[in-house]
């Protein structure tokens, strides 16, 4: 199993994905699958954060077909935490295979701080300062 999926913060607004050495495409189907299977127990909005700084996918139109499929009603944003080599790479190619359905496009960040000041200011997230402090680089 080349991942780890939990709840980033107590309130469980926000649901962290992270992918460890060696994960494959098949990991990053599970994850999509046990993430909707998570926000499916709550009516609440839940966000994602996605840690990729450990992998190297390519996301064809099929993949991101799967992913558009697999939305719940109650996902918010989604912050995708990417290595700075692959940025601009990542913010490209997300544009290239957008479509009008899609809603809830990724935030591509480069941390972990970054993705959680952007669902703190602009969602009203809550971290108790253990998480804050404690984060998992």
């Amino acid at each position: 199993m080349g991942y780890h999926i939990g709840w980033d913060n107590e309130d469980k607004t926000v649901l962290l994905q992270q992918y460890t050495d060696p994960a494959t495409k098949d990991d990053m189907y599970q994850l999509v699958r046990l993430s909707a299977e998570m926000l499916n127990l709550y009516s609440h909005m839940i966000h994602l954060i996605i840690d990729e700084r450990n992998v190297d996918f390519i996301f064809t139109s099929a993949d991101q077909a799967h992913i558009e499929k697999m939305l719940t009603k109650n996902q918010g944003a989604v912050m995708v935490v990417v290595q700075s080599h692959n940025l601009t790479y990542k913010t490209v190619s997300q544009q290239l295979y957008k479509r009008p359905s899609t809603r809830n496009h990724p935030n591509f960040v480069q941390s972990m701080e970054e993705a959680r000041a952007f669902l703190q200011e602009n969602f009203g997230v809550s971290y108790c300062s253990s998480v804050i402090e404690n984060v998992r680089e």
